[in-house]
């Protein structure tokens, strides 16, 4: 089978993406050694992947996503490869494009969670642009041979949103990127990495955007309680680059008078990172909704314990290795949150259960299930 994938997305531009992406097409090469594959790429990424695989090939197809060339030119594009399937691990497949394909939908929060707080553009573009995304997404989903989702949670909810069967949606779980190999092993590094970032402990830590739909609002409140109220003299860690979402957040801190308790690091290295999950008391994630939890499952997997919203996928993924709370309530936040700061014996409870519900995750098995997807999908008429 000749199986073409858009990895437009490659690489640290594509952000979330461009990891997944890039995770697909590494384990891919490593496991598959019968089926061809066409990796499209656009110039920013084409020199950052070089097959090792030799039924591999790379080909250009500089168009930037979300735009009218990706909707008239792509289409040619990929049509010239003569391919038997075309996996688009995000749900812009080119409307126009007529060969058998699989989509990657991660989510449909933007279905859910939009308004004049999901965005900066001029609410008028913003409308227009849902209008082409909701027609965009649904196209994708009603003609894809198959949809690959990456939680239950997800599948649902496509399923019903878009009212495609069940039958032609396949969960395959992602994992987490980050490794405690990454780490240094030094006290005196790890010192200089918290005092790099001005971080004091003990401090909970949120690593991720700042979309409202993350709720990092409540989290403000909670700590506010946190510190002034039950006296637990804790930091909150938010990491993650600075954007016109961060730059709003950084006037509600100096609004809501927490500024003292809030450390905004801006982007860091995944070898910081790593010291940062393994130091902090807990990692905390209150968002709304979720396609996968990411950073849950790397917290997990450092052995940090994970406090988060009982939303979405996120009981899904966690299972009983993380405390759960209402997100929508920061009175609750407060009180697991904590439940958590004062019982070292809940923390490394949590700690054990959450490196042994990270094993269940692996980039190589969500390969192996989606080479079972194209199977399926090239059977399917």
């Amino acid at each position: 089978m000749r199986i073409g994938i858009d990895a437009r997305f490659l690489g640290p531009q594509g952000i979330g993406l461009g990891r997944y992406t890039q995770e697909l097409v590494q384990n891919l090469e490593k496991i598959d050694k019968k089926n061809e594959y066409v990796v499209f790429l656009r110039q920013e990424n084409f020199d950052l992947y070089r097959p090792k695989n030799k039924n591999f090939k790379k080909v250009l197809a500089d168009v930037r996503w979300y735009t009218l060339k990706e909707q008239l030119v792509l289409p040619g594009v990929f049509s010239r490869e003569n391919l038997d399937l075309l996996h688009v691990p995000h749900f812009n497949i080119p409307i126009f494009y007529r060969g058998k394909k699989v989509v990657t939908i991660h989510d449909i929060i933007k279905h859910k969670h939009g308004g004049r707080a999901a965005t900066t553009r001029a609410y008028p573009i913003y409308l227009l642009k849902q209008l082409v995304y909701r027609f965009v997404i649904s196209n994708a989903a009603k003609t894809a041979s198959a949809i690959i989702t990456p939680s239950k949670f997800v599948k649902d909810k496509v399923a019903k949103t878009f009212g495609v069967s069940p039958k032609k949606i396949y969960v395959t779980y992602e994992a987490g990127t980050l490794t405690a190999k990454e780490r240094t092993s030094v006290e005196k590094k790890v010192e200089r990495v918290l005092g790099k970032y001005n971080i004091s402990k003990p401090y909970l830590l949120y690593v991720g955007n700042v979309y409202h739909y993350k709720n990092v609002s409540r989290l403000l409140d909670a700590i506010k309680i946190l510190n002034e109220e039950k006296g637990k003299n804790v930091q909150l860690v938010l990491v993650g680059a600075r954007d016109v979402f961060r730059q709003r957040l950084e006037r509600e801190i100096v609004e809501k008078g927490v500024l003292k308790y809030v450390v905004l690091t801006g982007y860091v290295t995944d070898a910081d990172l790593v010291d940062l999950y393994k130091e902090a008391e807990a990692y905390v994630q209150p968002s709304l909704s979720e396609g996968f939890g990411l950073t849950s499952v790397e917290a997990m997997s450092l052995g940090t314990p994970v406090v988060e919203a009982d939303a979405s996928c996120l009981p899904e993924v966690a299972g009983d290795a993380a405390l759960y709370f209402d997100p929508y309530s920061p009175r609750d936040i407060v009180e697991k949150l904590a439940k958590v700061l004062g019982n070292k014996k809940l923390r490394e409870s949590l700690s054990k259960k959450g490196l042994k519900r990270a094993k269940d995750f692996s980039w190589e098995r969500m390969a192996r299930e989606t080479i079972k997807v194209y199977e399926k999908a090239a059977k399917n008429a």
